[in-house]
């Protein structure tokens, strides 16, 4: 039996299935009803502003609490870094002789920043998508590092 007709027999949700995910894997119960994948997902949606609003909200479940503290860390700490460097170049770039110099380089090390952040914010949304393991919050044996 060719690779066609192997396909037309499998059933969904049989042993067979090429892709037979489990979806109640890691999924418990939540506040606002919706499964834990994708909550873990919204944690990271618009940054630190989404940890907190979790952090205050999700009281059920503890994966979906661990991803909104590791969004509020990570995030927020990006976003504290990203003000001081941007006050830094400000005020560095008034000076009369090297300003210019400061200038650019603080606004080299903010478009760094910048790029550091998006990559942080596609990637977490896609770890927290693939799996419930966090990276820096949380027990040792359920998070990357």
């Amino acid at each position: 039996m060719g690779w066609p007709a192997a396909a037309a027999t499998w059933e969904l949700g049989s042993a067979n299935t090429m892709y037979n995910y489990n979806q109640n894997e890691y999924s418990a119960p939540t506040t606002l009803g919706i499964p834990e994948r994708w909550e873990r997902v919204l944690t990271y949606l618009f940054g630190w502003v989404t940890g907190i609003i979790f952090l205050l909200i999700e009281q059920r479940n503890q994966t979906v609490r661990r991803h909104a503290a590791q969004s509020t860390l990570i995030f927020g700490g990006l976003s504290i870094l990203g003000f001081i460097v941007k006050v830094l170049g400000a005020l560095l770039g008034h000076i009369w002789v090297i300003g210019p110099l400061f200038g650019f380089g603080f606004g080299a090390i903010g478009w760094v920043l910048s790029v550091v952040t998006f990559v942080a914010w596609i990637g977490l949304m896609i770890l927290a998508y693939m799996s419930a393991k966090t990276l820096i919050t949380g027990p040792r044996h359920e998070r990357y590092m």
